[in-house]
């Protein structure tokens, strides 16, 4: 009961929902990690798995990250070059896909006239391939994504940016995220946060939100409670 009752607070201030695109509402990471896995193994270094969700997933580490702490002498521009077309792939040929309830839940938000955006650090082409490849791409007013930015998430840029898109004010958005790196994001852009617990990120650091959530599944019971739908 007390989730409900936050959760109704929050929105009742809201007039937009910006959400995280990858392990929020499509099934991505194991992806990014299979293609830059491939990449740094053609190099001879093994990524480890769980490490990597931790310090790329929800840190934002990237290939700067991992390079660093295993003295690698590789260039980090020239591995994301290799790994961009091999997630794209996945991207374009279907194998990407939405979480069916994060589905429901977008489609409760649009339904009860909340302005929706995507605030991201993947490609907006690519997100924009997947939401196209499943028919959803035209429920989002604004998709920003690391395209668009200079400075990538912890930095508050990727959400600002997606609240002037869709015009408005910072604080009656709310941001739903997974990560670390996303909720400092969100936060020092002035929003509200909602933070999902997912399999990758479960037991991880998810300080800071105004409302942490254990699964898809419980927000989207919540929502359905908190918007009589």
């Amino acid at each position: 009961m007390e989730k409900l009752e936050t959760l109704k607070r929050i929105l009742a201030g809201m007039e937009a929902v910006i959400f995280d695109f990858d392990n929020i509402i499509v099934d991505s990471e194991p992806y990014h990690y299979a293609a830059y896995a491939a990449v740094f193994r053609r190099r001879g270094h093994e990524i480890d798995r769980e490490e990597y969700w931790l310090e790329w997933t929800s840190r934002g580490g990237g290939a700067e990250g991992e390079i660093g702490r295993y003295r690698l002498e590789l260039d980090p521009a020239e591995i994301r070059r290799e790994k961009d077309p091999i997630y794209a792939e996945y991207c374009r040929n279907g194998t990407v896909r939405p979480f069916p309830r994060a589905l429901e839940i977008i489609g409760a938000l649009k339904k009860a006239g909340y302005t929706l955006a995507i605030a991201s650090g993947s490609y907006e082409r690519d997100i924009r391939a997947i939401l196209s490849a499943h028919g959803i791409e035209d429920d989002f007013d604004a998709i920003v994504g690391k395209d668009r930015i200079t400075q990538i998430k912890p930095h508050p840029e990727t959400y600002l940016n997606a609240a002037r898109r869709i015009d408005a004010p910072p604080g009656r958005c709310l941001a739903i995220e997974d990560a670390e790196k996303g909720i400092r994001s969100a936060r020092d852009a002035g929003m509200s946060v909602i933070v999902i617990e997912t399999a990758i990120t479960r037991g991880l650091p998810l300080d800071g939100a105004d409302l942490r959530l254990s699964d898809l599944d419980e927000f989207a019971a919540l929502l359905r409670e908190a918007l009589h739908v």
